[in-house]
């Protein structure tokens, strides 16, 4: 039998962004375990200074550059300064997201604007930034995570919805464009994971009709555990780890009964 590797992502450097706690802060400290080079970007400065802390506490390496996901400019410096200070750049994990729960009857051009450039378009950019240096070496990884909320018509979400099918299909895409100068394109889809802020935006009038609704059409069963993040940081360490030239595309990860 072929023998597993302890860390399978040494000598690797890596961005995850959205990383100053939930998903993105276990994604960082998952690749760090499995020996890649972390650089965790986000807003929260003390969030982010910990979250190294706490990889480098464990033998890890990482280090972060604070990075508004709706800064053009400041993704740029993300991935410019990653590669100035670590000499490459391996892997890009685009994890950073935003939503709402509102009907679009009474929806909000602020919010959709917020989440479509959080969602997509700061997506898009990091993509453009992480190619200018992946494609020269012939080499590197994007993973954009994405939600289950893209199948089944989700009320309430529908905006959130809609800009992870924009990122599921803009990773299609890019795959077809990038494949086979090197670069692996893949998607990991989630449903329902605790222990995040991803809620924190949501309207608390509105989430109890919302819920109800979600369960209603089968979209939501309450009466099955959770997912946590470390959950789906295992799921994206396993895309990582595979070795070339094998891809897993697109993953989906799920509690066992939703």
């Amino acid at each position: 039998m072929p023998r597993v590797q302890a860390q399978p992502l040494v000598g690797r450097v890596g961005i995850v962004t959205g990383a100053s706690s939930g998903i993105g802060a276990a994604v960082a400290e998952a690749l760090a375990a499995a020996g890649m080079l972390v650089v965790a970007a986000a807003r929260r400065q003390e969030l982010l200074a910990q979250l190294c802390a706490r990889i480098q506490a464990r033998g890890g390496r990482a280090d972060f550059v604070v990075t508004d996901l709706r800064n053009e400019s400041q993704i740029e410096t993300l991935v410019d300064t990653t590669v100035a200070r670590h000499g490459r750049l391996d892997a890009l994990i685009n994890n950073a997201a935003l939503g709402t729960v509102r009907p679009i009857a009474e929806g909000r051009t602020d919010e959709w604007r917020a989440i479509l450039e959080t969602n997509v378009l700061a997506t898009l950019v990091a993509c453009r930034a992480a190619l200018r240096h992946m494609l020269p070496s012939g080499r590197g990884d994007i993973l954009n995570v994405t939600s289950a909320s893209v199948q089944g018509g989700w009320p309430y979400l529908s905006v959130y919805a809609a800009s992870k099918a924009a990122v599921h299909t803009l990773s299609q895409g890019l795959r077809a464009e990038v494949a086979e100068r090197g670069i692996r394109v893949m998607t990991v889809e989630i449903h329902n994971v605790g222990g995040t802020d991803f809620a924190s935006n949501f309207d608390a009038s509105i989430l109890p009709a919302a819920i109800d609704r979600w369960k209603e059409l089968g979209l939501l069963n309450p009466n099955t555990p959770m997912l946590t993040p470390a959950d789906v940081a295992g799921a994206i360490v396993f895309q990582l780890s595979q070795p070339e030239p094998a891809s897993i595309h697109h993953l989906t990860i799920r509690s066992r009964a939703n």
